[in-house]
């Protein structure tokens, strides 16, 4: 099974996930990986992508060789450029229709899937706030812009539940919790989740 830990910054994500055996745990691609700043958008959106592939390709390995792959925020991250468009950066808009198109050619070429579980916890700001001001271990530089996506990357998995119903927790899963498998590559659900999502 593969399962996603997802929401904003200081929800908790790596928190839940460093409860499993490292062995478990897909991560971000360590350091801060840009695309060439003179590269078209075209080429940046391409690159997030093939981003997302390999990660996707990681915990493909890590379900293969353990049977559950527990992922720090989703390989299918298509959701950054809606989010950064539905919280008002019009650039956004742009770079999410290329995105979108890409990972749904992705999708069907079985190089970028859904997961079989997204645990989307997003905490009120207040929260938050309190969370990062109690963490003296991470910086978080990009707090506060952070912040502003919350409530669109509650929109965006919600827009997953309503089309898939159980596909999505509001809660960090207890070791027990049910995994149902699921269709990793069923474009017909990709295109449904697509269509749910509020417009930018």
């Amino acid at each position: 099974m593969i399962t996603v830990v997802e929401g904003p910054s200081a929800a908790g994500k790596s928190t839940h996930a460093g409860a499993f055996r490292p062995a478990l745990v897909v991560g971000e691609q360590p350091g801060h990986v840009t695309p060439d700043p003179t590269a078209s958008l075209e080429e940046q959106s391409a690159f997030w992508v093939r981003q997302n592939e390999a990660r996707w390709a990681r915990a493909l390995r890590t379900q293969a060789a353990h049977g559950l792959a527990v992922c720090d925020t989703d390989p299918l991250k298509l959701h950054y450029a809606w989010t950064l468009a539905r919280a008002g950066q019009s650039s956004a808009a742009d770079a999410f229709a290329r995105q979108l198109r890409l990972t749904r050619e992705a999708i069907t070429r079985r190089r970028l899937g859904v997961a079989d579980l997204v645990a989307c916890v997003v905490p009120s700001e207040a929260a938050l706030r309190e969370r990062r001001a109690g963490d003296t271990t991470r910086r978080r530089r990009q707090f506060e812009s952070h912040l502003r996506l919350a409530g669109p990357l509650a929109e965006w998995y919600a827009a997953l539940e309503a089309t898939d119903p159980g596909h999505v927790i509001r809660h960090w899963p207890e070791r027990t919790h049910p995994l149902v498998r699921r269709a990793h590559y069923d474009v017909d659900l990709f295109d449904a989740w697509m269509a749910r999502l509020p417009s930018l």
